[in-house]
C-alpha cells in the first residue's frame, strides 16, 4: 500500500523554526517511520482526550512530531500537523 506524507502550514512553520540538527533528525526518523510506523525507537503512540485522532512519535528525548493518519483502499495518508518540544506540542 502506498504511503503519502502531507504537512500542514503550521507544521511547516514550526519545522523551519527548528535548528538544523533537529530538522535532520526528523528526516531520519521519518525514514524509519515510513518503513515501520511502530518501530520501537520512535515511541509512537495515540494521543488522548480531545486529540484522540492524533498520534505522536519521538524525534529526540524532548522533540515530538504530531500527525494524523487516514487510509483508503489505495494509500495511507500521514498528515503532520505539529513539531516541537514536548511542552510546545501537547
Amino acid at each position: 500500500m502506498q504511503k503519502i506524507v502531507r504537512r500542514t502550514r503550521g507544521f511547516e512553520k514550526a519545522f523551519l523554526k527548528l535548528n538544523k540538527k533537529i530538522q535532520e533528525k526528523f528526516i531520519k526518523k521519518l525514514e524509519i517511520f515510513l518503513e515501520n510506523e511502530n518501530d520501537k525507537t520512535l515511541r509512537s503512540h495515540r494521543l488522548k482526550g480531545s486529540r484522540k485522532n492524533e498520534f505522536s512519535f519521538s524525534i529526540t528525548g524532548d522533540f515530538r512530531a504530531i500527525y494524523k493518519k487516514n487510509s483508503d483502499k489505495e494509500a495511507i495518508i500521514f498528515t503532520f500537523t505539529n513539531i516541537g518540544k514536548h511542552s510546545q506540542v501537547y
